[in-house]
């Protein structure tokens, strides 16, 4: 292809060169009273170079544009929507991960589940799965496709899931980090138990003491720890309120309708036992479901 570009810019230029000379020497050889000064052969040089300049110009400028559209037939139309983040390379595949994002220029959601994720390097890839909307502890949790919107963050992990599920964080899966190790770590943005619903509690002399225990109680931690000598002049209610309530299931039970509810990342796990991403000279590509290329990250 690129021996013809040449020829054929071969050709415009010696076609635009006898065109010059010719009309120069018609000028000066057939020129009347009124016609313009015949030009010098410096001059006429100079116009010729022009032309070939300009010649030059417009061909690289149409290479440009057939580049471009060479380009559209395999980029997705999620591009510069949807980008590959960062790649947390490990040998532990529960440590190695790669993030996608939506930017902010999204305006509607877009299916993620069934995209591609694929090395150049090594040709290794792995389509994005299922996942839990919301992951309910001590259950069997069913999964559906993954919709992601503007400002909202996958994580899709190598490993296996320390809490066997693919899910999207919500303000309670803080609790989930005191037993358990995610990597990336799940913020701890639960709701204090000091600003739960108390009502339950009597508000008597004897459970004042309770009142100022769940006061310094932290978020996102149930009790594990024994409770103060004085516990045992509080009521049933204080007790069940630290045991039954300062928890992930009471936490959803709680909380599942609140409008902030769910947080904006996700975490969907591949269920690998080695890593997929090599260390160095790495290219992986996100393939949209017609196989178009979304974004590339290399390192």
């Amino acid at each position: 292809m690129g021996k013809s570009n040449n020829s054929g810019l071969m050709i415009i230029v010696i076609i635009l060169a006898v065109l010059l000379v010719g009309g120069t020497e018609s000028t000066s050889k057939g020129g009347s009273l009124f016609s313009p000064t015949p030009k010098t052969p410096a001059q006429q040089q100079a116009d010729i170079q022009r032309q070939i300049t300009d010649t030059k110009y417009k061909v690289d400028e149409l290479k440009k544009q057939v580049a471009i559209e060479e380009a559209k037939k395999t980029q997705s139309r999620y591009k510069n929507i949807v980008d590959l983040y960062f790649i947390n390379h490990s040998s532990d595949p529960s440590k190695e991960y790669i993030s996608i994002h939506v930017n902010s220029t999204a305006t509607t959601s877009i299916k993620i589940t069934g995209w591609t994720l694929k090395s150049l390097s090594s040709g290794v890839s792995v389509k994005i799965p299922q996942a839990s909307y919301l992951f309910f502890a001590n259950s069997i949790n069913s999964e559906q496709d993954i919709y992601l919107s503007a400002n909202e963050t996958l994580y899709l992990i190598t490993g296996i899931s320390p809490n066997g599920a693919s899910f999207k964080v919500n303000k309670c899966s803080g609790y989930l980090n005191q037993f358990q190790t995610f990597i990336p770590y799940i913020g701890g943005y639960c709701p204090a138990p000091r600003n739960e619903n108390l009502s339950s509690i009597p508000k008597t002399v004897y459970n004042d003491s309770c009142f100022d225990f769940i006061n310094s109680m932290p978020s996102c931690r149930i009790q594990t720890n024994p409770l103060p000598a004085s516990s045992q002049k509080w009521s049933a209610e204080c007790i069940d309120f630290i045991y039954k309530k300062i928890n992930y299931p009471a936490c959803v039970d709680t909380h599942k309708n609140d409008q902030d509810f769910y947080q904006k990342d996700w975490r969907v796990y591949l269920k690998r036992s080695e890593h997929l991403w090599k260390n160095t000279r790495e290219d992986v590509v996100l393939l949209d479901e017609y196989g178009k290329i979304v974004d590339e990250i290399k390192y």
